[in-house]
């Protein structure tokens, strides 16, 4: 709860002055003392002790039993200064904004804690100014300028922010579990908006959207962060599909290989697909040549199935990209894969050596692309770097296929922006 009220020293009084001890008491949240970790009762007052250094100065919450309200000079003073607070509460949240699709990872990173900064003899609440150092901004604008030292990471069902400082994590917060529906939403973006608050508490639910208020009273930092995967949150899932549509699609596949191009998928091919289609690869990887590409295929036009939206235009999160050891080992995957395509209207690409512009701005669209890791890497570097529609190419696509664990150590910047990848 928000504190109303707080127990404070004449002496801090003095300091701080009205107005700030009014910011503070909107910006602390008593939940746990300070001093002993325990929770601060419904109705309790808590003690506001502020710590003072040179120009700085930090200011907490404790029970008043365990420290009394107090204004403290670390120069002159007996008492034992805090060096840490290891009881500090932090809280986040996923917000999707009402256009629908755009997700802002908000947290508010102390709750009983404020800091505190003194600029020409007067002191102010100076908590955000931390975030500022990583380049955070205060306008919506900020919030999609992407900064290197924010990175948002999607492990299993947790998604987590962290902030970087000279090559060590200065902060990581967590959401858990990450609903389906969050997780469809996160897989679409390549980018992230993360915001910094203490103004808000993410513990309840909220009705509307903050971001205008807190933008317009200057109470956040905002900044993009670069989406990555762990392995395990790319593990392919049983229920990325219904078990109906799964088994539908990669029989209708089947049927396509048998009539084009005369192959039988038998039962060891079928359980070899089916297995990898849920996240078991192991027996897809000890097939070779054509048995490999046929059990692999229905898997890929599975997958492809989410590269188009109901008006069959390109979807962000969309396409699957087919990653082979070298450029020749390229054709035998997209001959394949043209010739079932042909009888789904889906589209197959397979990357140039040296493409158009025109090709460049059209091949990720594709719902299978082919291509070799060095290809795809000067793909993805062309979209990034373009001045075009890049909401379009946005998307690393929704699954990377890559043949053979050495495509995989060859691609692995590449590898940890996408959603799903399975190795065959």
């Amino acid at each position: 709860m928000t504190v109303s009220k707080l127990l404070t020293d004449s002496t801090t009084e003095t300091r701080l002055g009205p107005e700030l001890l009014a910011e503070l008491r909107a910006n602390l949240w008593a939940v746990d003392c300070q001093t002993c970790g325990r929770r601060f009762g419904r109705w309790e007052r808590p003690a506001l002790t502020v710590q003072v250094a040179a120009d700085t100065a930090d200011a907490s919450l404790h029970h008043r039993g365990c420290r009394s309200p107090r204004w403290l000079e670390l120069p002159t003073s007996d008492e034992s200064e805090f060096t840490a607070f290891p009881h500090v509460t932090w809280r986040a949240g996923l917000i999707l904004l009402p256009t629908g699709s755009t997700l802002v990872f908000l947290v508010n990173p102390y709750y009983e804690l404020a800091m505190l900064r003194r600029d020409n003899g007067r002191w102010r609440l100076a908590t955000l100014d931390r975030f500022a150092a990583y380049g955070m901004g205060t306008d919506l604008f900020d919030g999609v300028t992407a900064q290197p030292s924010l990175s948002v990471v999607v492990d299993g069902d947790r998604i987590s922010a962290q902030i970087t400082d000279e090559a060590s994590i200065a902060h990581s917060w967590h959401v858990s579990p990450l609903s389906p529906d969050m997780r469809e939403v996160v897989d679409a973006k390549e980018w992230l908006t993360v915001g910094v608050t203490t103004s808000l508490d993410l513990r309840r639910r909220m009705s509307d959207n903050p971001l205008p208020k807190l933008i317009n009273a200057q109470q956040v930092r905002l900044g993009a962060a670069r989406i990555t995967y762990t392995e395990q949150a790319q593990l392919l899932s049983d229920t990325d599909f219904a078990r109906k549509v799964r088994l539908e699609m990669i029989a209708l596949t089947a049927e396509m290989l048998k009539r084009k191009l005369g192959i039988e998928v038998g039962d060891d091919l079928l359980t070899a697909t089916l297995a990898c289609s849920t996240g078991n690869s192991a027996m897809i990887m000890r097939l070779e040549g054509r048995d490999k590409l046929a059990a692999a295929l229905p898997v890929a036009m599975l997958y492809a199935t989410k590269s188009r939206t109901a008006s069959r235009r390109p979807a962000h999160g969309g396409g699957v990209h087919i990653m082979t050891a070298s450029e020749t080992g390229t054709f035998p995957w997209f001959e394949m894969f043209t010739a079932v395509a042909e009888l789904t209207g889906t589209t197959v690409v397979r990357l140039a050596t040296d493409p158009t512009v025109e090709q460049r701005r059209t091949e990720y669209l594709a719902d299978v692309v082919i291509g070799t890791p060095e290809q795809f890497r000067a793909a993805y570097a062309f979209y990034r770097d373009d001045d075009g529609d890049w909401s379009l190419h946005e998307t690393r696509g929704q699954l990377a296929m890559t043949v053979g664990f050495d495509v995989r150590h060859r691609a692995a910047e590449l590898i940890h922006r996408y959603p799903r990848v399975t190795v065959i």
